[in-house]
């Protein structure tokens, strides 16, 4: 994009003096004397041009300095308690304090009701997800942060899961295959990300990069 107007640019141009050409000269000849002044000239239109474009940028920059950060959202519903959460979590480039309490809520331990500081980059990639996704229905919740006494009961859980740290949760979405969901979060490139097709729903979390394909 041009910070300069073509009327500025145009406005910089200095028009050439005409003179009355003898009838016996074919063509003009200028002045010694014009010639510092067409230079000086030369140098102020330069100058200012750079005036003007240092001026551009840095209200180029101090424009995106105050742009204001953008909203996220995120509807989830935690299918063992029936609670949900559907609105705002940053604002105005920070957590929504509120918010961030209600979602630890809703994604706590649904057997010890332990609560647990979920991971806000957990929360900033499932919004990527329903954004790509594209549909109105919330994540269903399925497991989220769990105790260790929680995890012990879970067949298969590792001893050091994510779950244990607010790092981690299994869900799926409705009218939409888990296959789905695992190919959208596999666009993303980083993270862990789980599929198992069989019981309809996906891993997703914010551990090292790992792929597989449950049972």
């Amino acid at each position: 994009m041009s910070f300069l107007s073509s009327s500025f640019l145009s406005s910089l141009n200095v028009p050439s003096r005409r003179y009355p050409t003898p009838h016996l000269q074919t063509s003009p000849r200028k002045s010694p004397m014009d010639q510092p002044a067409a230079a000086a000239l030369t140098r102020r239109g330069i100058f200012g041009l750079g005036a003007a474009v240092a001026v551009g940028v840095c209200n180029s920059r101090s424009a995106a300095a105050w742009e204001p950060a953008p909203e996220r959202t995120l509807r989830i519903y935690n299918c063992l308690t029936g609670e949900g959460f559907d609105g705002v979590y940053w604002a105005e480039g920070r957590p929504v304090a509120e918010a961030m309490a209600r979602i630890d809520w809703v994604l706590r331990d649904h057997r010890s009701d332990d609560c647990h500081r979920i991971d806000l980059a957990l929360l900033n990639r499932l919004s990527e997800m329903q954004e790509k996704l594209d549909s109105q229905h919330p994540f269903e919740v399925l497991s989220a942060f769990r105790s260790q006494e929680t995890n012990r009961r879970v067949k298969g859980a590792a001893t050091g899961s994510l779950h244990l740290q607010g790092r981690a949760v299994d869900l799926r979405l409705q009218g939409r295959r888990a296959v789905d969901l695992y190919r959208c979060a596999l666009s993303f490139g980083d993270g862990g990300a789980g599929c198992y097709a069989k019981r309809n729903f996906v891993h997703v979390d914010t551990g090292p990069t790992r792929r597989w394909m449950g049972a």
